[in-house]
């Protein structure tokens, strides 16, 4: 579905990612990781087509579907119903049947013939039963049914979000590209994605800060390494590749210490045979044999910052935080 060979991502002249090779089938559902900056959000609009890549190439054999951190604004007179339909072109065939039904009861016998085609036009769409499904992801998603005949001008920030979001995935799209999808998003509204994306049939990558929707959901893991401006793959879910990960870390830092100890050592011998130009060039060879030594050795990991925070104690409500009476 998605294929990218030696793929260099970059900003400006900053390379964030260099000769990354990967594919997505269907069934694949992918955490794309990494640390803040790392260019994670980068590579997700890179694999959209919304920038193009610096070098390498990119592949996709079927739809793919986009919610980008910040969607693009949407015409604010359109309504939430009709912005999530567009994602099958059903909007102006339901436009259209209205514009008919109207012209109907209006007594102009001619709109009959305008009704049918716009009639076919939606069945061939997917009729009543897609209408349903995209009222009942908007549904899933947070979204009352009073908002449904609103304009998008009229809804909060939050709100438009989970138009964006549920528009892509109502577009039944072969791939996700997901950029944070549970912002703004509450409990009950995560809890219906997490059901929905764990049952997609197509591919995914998601971006997400939370832990137990990408430990739930995706089972291979992208983890971008800023350090070395590459992208490794792990085949597995989220608990395993943490496990793998340490078990790792932890086999690097041996290898680490026991190549520190061996080019101390040589770079101390080394040091003494300078002193005499008999053997100043074989020691010159063997400090160059120890830099190689460090140079091989896979670097320290750098750990991301943790902030912690502490919040005092609330003071403890009335018996009746809040009444109203006679509310209109």
């Amino acid at each position: 579905m998605l294929t990218f060979r030696g793929v260099d991502v970059r900003v400006g002249a900053r390379l964030l990612l260099s000769g990354i090779t990967a594919h997505i089938a269907p069934g694949d559902r992918v955490g794309l990781v990494g640390r803040n900056g790392a260019g994670k959000t980068t590579l997700l609009r890179t694999l959209a087509g919304q920038l193009p890549p610096a070098a390498g190439t990119i592949i996709v054999s079927g739809p793919i579907g986009y919610l980008p951190q910040d969607p693009a604004a949407a015409d604010p007179a359109v309504t939430v119903t009709d912005r999530i339909l567009s994602a099958r072109g059903m909007d102006a065939a339901v436009r259209e049947l209205r514009a008919a039904e109207q012209a109907l009861a209006a007594g102009d016998e001619r709109a009959m013939a305008r009704y049918v085609r716009a009639d076919d036009e939606f069945q061939a769409r997917g009729g009543y039963p897609a209408e349903a499904e995209a009222a009942r992801v908007a549904a899933g998603l947070g979204l009352p049914e009073r908002a449904m005949t609103q304009p998008l001008g009229t809804l909060s920030g939050g709100q438009r979000r989970r138009v964006e979001l549920a528009r892509v995935l109502f577009a039944d799209q072969g791939t996700l590209l997901l950029d944070e999808p549970t912002n703004h998003l509450d409990a009950d509204s995560v809890t219906w994605l997490r059901g929905f994306l764990t049952g997609y049939s197509g591919g995914l990558v998601m971006i997400s800060h939370d832990e137990e929707l990408i430990a739930d959901v995706v089972n291979r893991v992208w983890h971008v390494e800023a350090e070395h401006a590459a992208l490794e793959i792990h085949n597995t879910g989220w608990h395993t590749y943490l496990t793998d990960r340490a078990a790792g870390e932890r086999r690097d830092a041996r290898h680490r210490a026991v190549a520190e100890r061996k080019a101390a050592a040589l770079h101390a011998q080394a040091d003494k045979m300078r002193a005499r130009s008999s053997t100043a060039t074989r020691a010159r060879d063997m400090a160059r044999r120890a830099d190689r030594m460090l140079a091989e050795v896979r670097p320290a990991r750098r750990t991301g910052k943790v902030a912690k925070i502490r919040l005092p104690e609330p003071a403890p409500s009335g018996r009746t935080p809040l009444g109203a009476v006679s509310l209109t």
